[in-house]
Formats: C-alpha cells, structure tokens, sequence
C-alpha cells in the first residue's frame, strides 16, 4: 500500500480550507486544554507533553504568517496586522512557558478559542 491514506484524502476533499483551519485550531486548542493539569509538573513526560503542546501552537501560528504576509491575501491589512501581532504574541507566551517564566497557558488557549470563533 501506499503511503497515502485514502480516509485522510477524501476528508481534505471535502472540507472548504476554513473547515480545515478550525479543525485545526481545534486539535492544538485541545492539546493546549489537556496540558493545563500538568503545567506544574516536573516530571519528565509531563515535561514532554507540555513541549510537545506548545510547540505545535507555536508552529500552527508560525507556518500561518507566511500566508497572512503573501501579497495575495486578500485579508484587509487590518485584520493582517493583528494576526501578526498575535503570532509575536503567541512566541513571547510560549518563550515565556518554555523558560520558566510563566504557567498560564490560557492566554494561548483563549486566542486560539477567538480564531475558531471567527472561522464559524
């Protein structure tokens, strides 16, 4: 068999891009909520999974700049404005998570919660 997964393909198929998105900021919302109980732990899967959760919020919003930025975004520059500066906001939070600094991930949690709002 391939390494194509026909269940995946024909989902993608039938999802507009922003059913995608939303599913998207759903799965990371989710695991940034399933972490939230272990965010004082030390021990070290814990510490694991909080990385793990955090980076991939982290590298959903990175990988949507490029998009945002492209000059064929039709966005209004408004809206391409605070994207941005939610994305710098998103890596200083998770800077701040990563080094110590901070516990609180429902600042991360809340702004993904506003995107899929706006993605209904």
């Amino acid at each position: 068999m391939s390494g194509r997964n026909p269940y995946l393909t024909a989902q993608n198929t039938l999802e507009s891009p922003r059913q995608l998105e939303y599913r998207l900021f759903s799965s990371v919302t989710r695991a940034l909520l399933d972490i939230r109980p272990l965010m004082q732990s030390k021990q070290p899967l814990d510490v694991a999974k909080i990385a793990s959760a955090i980076g991939w919020n982290r590298d959903v919003w990175n990988h949507l700049m490029p998009e945002v930025l492209d000059e064929a975004n039709t966005l209004p520059k408004d809206a391409k404005v605070s994207l941005i500066n939610i994305c710098i906001f998103v890596n200083k939070h998770t800077d701040k998570i990563t080094l110590g600094q901070s516990t609180d991930l429902e600042p991360l949690i809340q702004i993904n919660r506003n995107i899929m709002d706006g993605l209904r």
